[in-house]
C-alpha cells in the first residue's frame, strides 16, 4: 500500500491531473477494504465512481506542486494505514471539489466548494471546508447525506449564471 501510493505521488505532474486523479481512484478501489475502515460506505462507494473526465480538477487554493512532495515525505516518515487513507481521501477531495471565489458567509475563512448530495446529484450545494457550512441558493441548509464534488456539467452551468 505504502510503496504504491509513493509511486503514484512520484508520477505526479500538474500537466497530467486527469491521469494522476484516475490513479488515485484506482488505488482507492484496490484498497477499498482499508479505506472502508476510515471512510463512510456511502462516500467510499461514490468516490470509487469518480472519473476525471466528469469533474473539473485542480480548481482550489491548494498548491499541489508543494502538497504532493509534502505528502510524500509524510508517508516516508511512517504514516499508518488510517493516516494514509485519510491523506488520499483528502487529496481526492481537494483535486475534485471545485472551489469558487465566493467567501463563506458563515466563517469568512475559506471559499466555498461546489458539491452535491449523494441522494440528489442535480442540486448544487455550496460547502465550506473550514466551518462545514452548507448552502443552496445562498441560504443555509442542513444536509444529512454525504457531499461529493459537483460534476463538470453542473459546475459549468453554475458558472454561466
Amino acid at each position: 500500500m505504502r510503496e504504491e501510493i509513493l509511486t503514484i505521488y512520484n508520477n505526479f505532474s500538474i500537466d497530467s491531473l486527469d491521469l494522476f486523479f484516475d490513479e488515485l481512484i484506482n488505488y482507492v478501489k484496490k484498497y477499498d477494504s482499508i479505506f472502508l475502515k476510515y471512510t463512510s460506505l456511502e462516500y467510499l462507494d461514490e468516490m470509487k465512481k469518480f472519473k476525471s473526465k466528469n469533474l473539473i480538477l485542480g480548481h482550489s487554493d491548494d498548491n499541489l506542486e508543494i502538497a504532493i512532495p509534502f505528502y510524500t515525505n509524510k508517508i516516508k516518515k511512517g504514516l499508518n494505514e488510517e493516516e494514509m487513507s485519510k491523506q488520499v481521501s483528502s487529496l481526492i477531495w481537494d483535486l475534485s471539489a471545485y472551489m469558487t471565489d465566493e467567501e463563506c458567509p458563515s466563517c469568512h475563512d475559506s471559499n466555498l466548494r461546489l458539491t452535491v448530495a449523494t441522494s440528489n446529484t442535480n442540486q448544487i450545494i455550496k460547502f465550506c471546508d473550514e466551518c462545514l457550512y452548507t448552502g443552496i441558493a445562498d441560504k443555509h441548509v442542513d444536509v444529512k447525506d454525504d457531499l461529493i464534488p459537483a460534476p463538470k456539467n453542473l459546475v459549468k452551468s453554475y458558472l454561466k449564471c
